[in-house]
């Protein structure tokens, strides 16, 4: 944090669908490029360790173990990297299975964040695989840490008090009172999203407006940096951040 101004990432990386080692090395690589950067908040996709379109590959344990193995391996990364990260990936709790954005910082896993609202129209069908996310915060233990979970959570930096992040995932933005409000107001300074969406004519657009809504505290920035689809590989084209814009976003 430098004059109240904090130097965030949207990242992109190359995916291969429920290739989680393929995908895992992907991340590191852009992880260590951003930090090199100086960036301090650097946030990936939705699902970026398994990717969005494995359906019901989803539901395989071999899957969702590889994406624990995948966040162990970026742990044990981050322990050298000054820098807060968020990943998405599938969590199977008690045999319900959640989307969620792991959030770690120097080898510790901060907080898990449940999606709270699941897309199921068109061409999403979340809620054949997944649960939404409870308010109620509960501790897990995941890659070995004692790990809160929940969609109420804020992360407070003690270097940087001013900088306290909320996270939400991608469908949460569109509903008609995302989490992001209630964070907001519980004194969140940074909301983060991860998303992974296809593209439709004028979506773009409408996710900025929802973006800048009057809902939201005129004080509070959302990082988005946003361009054309490209594609998994294999599978559907999806819309992604690209790399951070080179502008700096004010964190308070």
């Amino acid at each position: 944090m430098k004059d109240g101004f904090l130097k965030a990432a949207a990242l992109s990386p190359a995916l291969r669908v429920a290739d989680c080692a393929y995908n895992t090395a992907q991340i590191l690589q852009e992880l260590r490029a951003a930090s090199a950067r100086g960036v301090k908040l650097a946030v990936f996709p939705e699902f970026c360790l398994t990717g969005y379109t494995c359906g019901d590959l989803f539901l395989q344990r071999t899957l969702q173990q590889g994406a624990l193995t995948g966040l162990q391996t970026l742990l044990d990364a981050s322990r050298e990297l000054d820098v807060v990260a968020l990943v998405g990936l599938p969590l199977l709790v008690r045999g319900k299975l959640y989307n969620c954005a792991a959030v770690l910082c120097r080898g510790r896993l901060l907080g898990l964040v449940p999606k709270t609202y699941l897309p199921n129209y068109g061409e999403f069908y979340e809620k054949r695989q997944f649960t939404p996310g409870s308010t109620e915060v509960e501790t897990l233990t995941i890659c070995g840490q004692q790990v809160p979970f929940g969609t109420s959570l804020l992360f407070r930096c003690r270097e940087m008090p001013s900088f306290v992040l909320g996270v939400e995932l991608c469908e949460d933005l569109w509903s008609a009172l995302p989490p992001s409000t209630f964070h907001a107001l519980a004194g969140a300074t940074v909301i983060a999203n991860l998303s992974a969406s296809d593209e439709t004519v004028g979506k773009a657009e409408y996710r900025r407006a929802l973006v800048a809504k009057p809902v939201r505290p005129p004080a509070l920035r959302l990082p988005v940096c946003l361009r054309r689809a490209r594609r998994e590989h294999p599978g559907h084209g999806v819309r992604r951040p690209r790399p951070h814009c080179g502008k700096r976003h004010p964190a308070g």
